[in-house]
């Protein structure tokens, strides 16, 4: 276990994409209210067409031009597919949290190729911070966090409270059902009784019946302004269709803000409706 006492570690892969420099000027501008160190992977994939000489030198050195000198860079490069040298650097160095860029879905390749940042939240142990075209990390306030009322809160509030920087926010619980049997009534209890057991300071909790998961939390998340959507994943098979990684991946490409995600554990459903 690492110690309590050393810098948070963020990995920022990159493909010397604008994407990329989207996430690194991100991870520079954010306050994170403690000592933290950059890990700037550099990918060169085969699959992929290759930057070599002095802009593979020059990109990365600029685009770092924005962090605090203070703050410790690791340059790292290595060769191969893209999610899985990430993914390798992530238990090498003890990686904290991965920031990515992302160009949100792109016609057959985000339909059928996926990008990195979708594939790297479908796999990915450690939390994944998602960074659209014009990111606003600056003063996070209102946090849209999706949750499915069958399942423990505890998991959940565990992982809220490890988010450097944000239990401070305005959190909206948001809880979709896609089944219009369901009773409205006992569905808001049943979310009444999870913010409850959250236990978080300034929150608030929205039922909302929507066909999709996904296109419920996007448009939430526009209606009430929110600067990021946090939510959990789960990289094995569950019933829970809210914690699945395609609802992740899905909103990560659509989404126009920052999406925080982060690895739920495989717990026992609490109750059926």
């Amino acid at each position: 276990m690492k110690n309590s006492a050393a810098a948070f570690r963020i990995l920022v892969p990159c493909d010397y994409s604008q994407a990329c420099r989207q996430a690194l000027e991100a991870c520079a501008t954010f306050d994170w209210r403690m000592p933290f160190e950059v890990f700037i992977l550099a990918v060169e994939d085969p699959m992929q067409a290759a930057i070599h000489g002095p802009e593979a030198e020059r990109l990365p050195g600029e685009w770092c031009g924005a962090f605090p000198s203070k703050v410790k860079i690791h340059p790292l490069r290595e060769k191969g597919r893209f999610v899985d040298v990430v993914l390798a650097a992530v238990a090498t160095h003890c990686i904290d949290l991965i920031i990515v860029g992302t160009r949100g879905a792109r016609g057959w390749e985000g339909v059928f190729m996926g990008s990195h940042a979708e594939r790297i939240i479908r796999v990915s142990s450690v939390p994944v911070l998602a960074i659209p075209q014009r990111p606003h990390l600056t003063g996070l306030r209102d946090i849209v966090v999706p949750v499915d009322i069958d399942r423990d809160p505890a998991e959940l509030r565990d992982c809220i409270q490890r988010i450097p920087g944000f239990p401070n926010g305005q959190f909206h619980l948001l809880h979709v059902e896609t089944n219009p049997a369901v009773s409205e009534q006992f569905a808001i209890q049943l979310l009444e009784d999870y913010s409850r057991q959250l236990r978080l300071k300034h929150c608030t909790s929205s039922l909302i019946f929507d066909e999709s998961v996904a296109g419920g939390i996007l448009r939430f998340a526009t209606q009430t302004g929110a600067d990021l959507i946090a939510m959990g994943t789960l990289t094995s098979a569950d019933p829970a269709h809210l914690f699945r990684p395609s609802v992740a991946a899905d909103i990560v490409n659509h989404a126009k803000i920052p999406v925080y995600t982060f690895q739920l554990t495989c717990r026992q459903v609490l109750v059926s409706l």
